[in-house]
Formats: C-alpha cells, sequence, structure tokens
C-alpha cells in the first residue's frame, strides 16, 4: 500500500491497470502542498503505473509515474500555465511537463537538484519546453 493524504485517496492515486498505489509519500506531501497553494481541489488524472500500464500509456521507459514519483494533475478553471507556476511554488517538485492543448500538468519529486521541464504537443507528445504565450508575447 502506498502513501496517501487527507486529500488524496488510495484509488486516486492507485494504477488503474493493476489497483496497486506505489505513490512515495514524498509525492502525496508535494500534491498536498500543490492543492494549498492552487487553494482548489486537485485531479489526478494518473499517479502511480505500473510497468505494464506505463507502457500502454506511452510513457517514459524510465518514467516518474513507475516509481511512485510522479503525477498528472489539473485543476478546474486553471490553465497548464497557471498549474506550472504553482508547481515552481513547491521546492519539492523537480519535474514539471505542461500540457497545454490537454490544460494538465505533470509534476515529480525525481532526485535532482536541477528543474526538468518540458511541454506536450497538441497529440500529447513530448515537446521543448516552451514559456507560456503570456510571457512570449
Amino acid at each position: 500500500m502506498g502513501a496517501t493524504g487527507p486529500h488524496f485517496s488510495e484509488s486516486e492515486l492507485a494504477c488503474p491497470h493493476c489497483g496497486v498505489n506505489g505513490c512515495r509519500q514524498e509525492l502525496v506531501d508535494a500534491l498536498e502542498a500543490f492543492r494549498a497553494l492552487a487553494g482548489k481541489p486537485v485531479m489526478i488524472d494518473s499517479a502511480y503505473r505500473c510497468p505494464q500500464h506505463n507502457a500502454q500509456a506511452g510513457g517514459a521507459g524510465k518514467s516518474e509515474h513507475v516509481e511512485g514519483m510522479a503525477a498528472d494533475v489539473r485543476v478546474e478553471g486553471m490553465t497548464a500555465a497557471q498549474l506550472e507556476e504553482v508547481a515552481r511554488g513547491i521546492p519539492a517538485i523537480r519535474g514539471i511537463g505542461r500540457a497545454d492543448h490537454q490544460q494538465y500538468v505533470h509534476i515529480d519529486v525525481r532526485l535532482t537538484r536541477t528543474l526538468a521541464q518540458w511541454c506536450y504537443s497538441l497529440k500529447g507528445k513530448w515537446c521543448s519546453y516552451y514559456p507560456p504565450l503570456a510571457e512570449a508575447a
């Protein structure tokens, strides 16, 4: 049984393929901090993924989801750029993938000193990081 928190249940964090919650406490703590900064409920699209589900979902071979250290999240009424801004306010979050077209962010608590950042294309595939449209103007 993996970590849970006051606002995140076992079923929300578990792999939809096998039902196992392999989330680490560091991730759940970061999710709780994210919720507090956002000031709204956070919806989990994907947290822990078993290797088989990660492969079926097209996840990276060394995905932080498989390690129980990542979640894809969205918040009603917030853009992906706004979600990214919230994530940047949480020191434990060391990986941020922004999906502007799908309005979610991938957040993870990877063990690195430098922030990993990337975006997802219209088709949901990884692409180089680019600033939010408001910053680019």
